[in-house]
Order: structure tokens, then sequence, then C-alpha cells
């Protein structure tokens, strides 16, 4: 009776039916444009099917009614209820850009508790990474309650690689080994991965860096960075690298802070080594005659073969090898001292040795 008269009246009838008029409802607003109270109704509704008809493609009026409902409606309500229904209805009619627009009205621009409600904050940078990209950063700016980890993960994904917006995440919830690694891995740039490190100045954050430049061959600034994070998980690598690239003053440094929080045989007998290799042979003498545990025979010989022989006399001095220490007075020259070891050897073939080598320099007075 009211529709063709009053159609406002008609909504009020029809709306205190409370569902057994919904059809009746939704005619009535569509043929007269009330497609506020439609969106009203809707929200307040929370009915799935009515949703799913309202929202169908083959509806005419669909544009209309969703308008209402992100700019008025949704906005309006305070019900956590309603806004969930809502939200539900958008995602089953696969509406995601529709979806973060209501989403912005509620969750940025909205003063209400919803505004910081964890589950809608997901909801709309998630929605946002499927469906529009540019916008993830600015959500990711200017919320604070979501998700910040396995939303990251997702931005990582092989389907999206939002690597500066999971970098940015991982950077806001303090998560600096995780952005240190986006930074190698994804972004692979080592320059801002330096900045990051000298800016932060986190251990895990100096140690991924000081790891990244080992395998890319960067001793010398792997050490620097290792001894900046106080970490020697990698020191089997380390050392391998600083040999082969000869960087045995860079060594020195890095095994010395090794030895503090790592205990390995092998620590010790290369810091010998690197010793000798820079000619330091005080502190060489200095170390291998205080606590250690250095395998000082292997060096010893290792640097006799290297005919390193001055560094080689020290070590055999330090563990009372005279066989191998007349040996090495030879090979520098140093016959009476051969010939003293080799009375405290007391072994025929170090005699013959020293003998041969003394008749051979006419060295008949030792």
């Amino acid at each position: 009776y009211c529709e063709d008269r009053d159609p406002h009246l008609a909504y009020t009838a029809y709306k205190r039916s409370w569902g057994s008029c919904d059809e009746q409802l939704v005619n009535v607003t569509n043929k007269n444009g009330l497609f506020r109270l439609q969106a009203r109704y809707l929200v307040e509704r929370q009915s799935d099917s009515l949703w799913n008809m309202v929202l169908d493609t083959q509806n005419e009026h669909r544009r209309a009614v969703i308008d209402q409902v992100v700019s008025t409606a949704l906005p309006e309500s305070t019900s956590a209820e309603e806004v969930s229904a809502t939200v539900k209805a958008f995602i089953a009619a696969d509406l995601p850009n529709e979806l973060i627009e209501l989403l912005e009205k509620i969750v940025l621009h909205k003063s209400a508790d919803f505004g910081k409600n964890r589950n809608l904050q997901n909801l709309l940078i998630l929605t946002a990474i499927k469906a529009d990209r540019s916008r993830v950063m600015d959500y990711i700016n200017r919320l604070d309650n979501y998700d910040g980890p396995e939303i990251a993960k997702i931005a990582l994904g092989a389907e999206y690689k939002l690597y500066e917006e999971a970098f940015l995440i991982y950077k806001k919830c303090n998560m600096y080994a995780e952005a240190m690694e986006v930074l190698l891995t994804n972004i692979e740039s080592v320059e801002r991965a330096q900045e990051f490190a000298a800016r932060i100045g986190d251990s895990p954050v100096w140690y991924k860096l000081g790891k990244a430049h080992l395998e890319n061959g960067q001793v010398a600034e792997a050490i620097d960075s290792y001894l900046k994070a106080n970490d020697a998980s990698d020191y089997v690598e380390v050392i391998q690298a600083a040999e082969r690239e000869d960087m045995y003053d860079d060594l020195v440094k890095y095994l010395l802070m090794a030895r503090k929080t790592a205990k390995d045989q092998l620590i010790d007998t290369e810091l010998v080594y690197a010793y000798a290799k820079t000619e330091a042979l005080g502190a060489m003498e200095e170390f291998v005659t205080g606590t250690n545990t250095a395998n000082v025979q292997q060096v010893g010989d290792r640097l006799y073969e290297e005919r390193a022989f001055k560094a080689a006399k020290i070590l055999f001095q330090s563990i009372h090898n005279n066989s191998k220490l007349a040996s090495t007075h030879v090979q520098l020259g140093e016959y009476t001292q051969a010939v003293d070891a080799a009375k405290k050897a007391n072994n025929s073939l170090t005699w013959k040795e020293v003998n041969l080598a003394c008749v051979q320099a006419k060295q008949f007075k030792c």
C-alpha cells in the first residue's frame, strides 16, 4: 500500500518484519533510489543470503549499493558483528578493490576501536597485496597492529615479490636479522646492508653481513663484520678464505676474538701460524709460552717446509724438540747452536745431519 505513496514508510514497514520481507525491501529501495537505506539495512541484517542477492553481478543496482555501504552504512556502524558480516560478504563476492576501500574507511579513517583491530589491519594489507600492491607500502607505514612476520613472509612469496615492503615490516617489528636477510638475499644490495648494519649495530645483523661478504669473497670486509658481531661461528670458513687470500693481519684479529668464544685446537693452531706469517714473532713466542691448545709441532713443521726457519726455531724451542731445532739451526747457519741442540737430542740421525752440515760449511770448531 505504501510503496507508491510513501517509499520511506514502505521501507520502515518492510524493515520491521526483519527478514520476512527482505526481497520487497530491496525492490522498493532499488525502485526509488533509496540505496543508503538499503545499505544500512544490509549491514544491520547480517544475512549471508541477502548479501549474496544484492551483490550478485546480475543486480543492476549493485554498484550503487556498494558505494553506500562503503561510504556511509559501514563507517556508521559500531558493531563488530556487523563489520565482520559485511567484510565476509565482500570477500565472498570477490570484491577486493571495494573491500580495500571499505577497510580503509573503518581502519584508517575512523576513530572507533576498529582502527586498532588486528584482524582488520591484517585483512587490509593482505587484500592490498593481492589486489592493489601500490597501496601496501602506505598501509605498512600507517598501521601498527598487524601480524608483521606472517605478512612479511607472504609479501616475499614468488607470486608477489614485495621485497621492500617485507623489509619495512621486519624493520618496524624490530626483526633486524630478518630485515638484513631481505636486503642481502632478495633486494641484493650489500651497500644498503652495510648502511643498515651500521645504523642498527645489532650483533646478528653484523653476522649476516659478514657471512654475505665471505660468500662474495670479500674477506677483509667479512672479518670486519664478524668482529663487530663478536661472532666466530664461521671460523673454519674464515680461516680458509683468509689463508687463500694471504690476509694474515686480519686473520690474527679475527682469531683473537674467536678464541674467546670458541674452544677448538684449530683456532689456536692457526693463530700461531698467522703470527708467524705476519712476522709477529714476539707475539707468537709469548702466545706459545702461555696457556693454549695449539698444535705447535704441526705449525713448526709447516713453517720449516715453507723455509720460515726463524719462526720454526721459536716453536721447536718452546716444545723442546731438539732434533728439529738442530735442523733449523743448521738451516739458519747457526752451527754452534745446532751442536748444542744435537747434544740434547742425543740421537745418531741428528748428529749425522749436524756433522755433515758443519763439514760442508767448514765449521770445524763447533
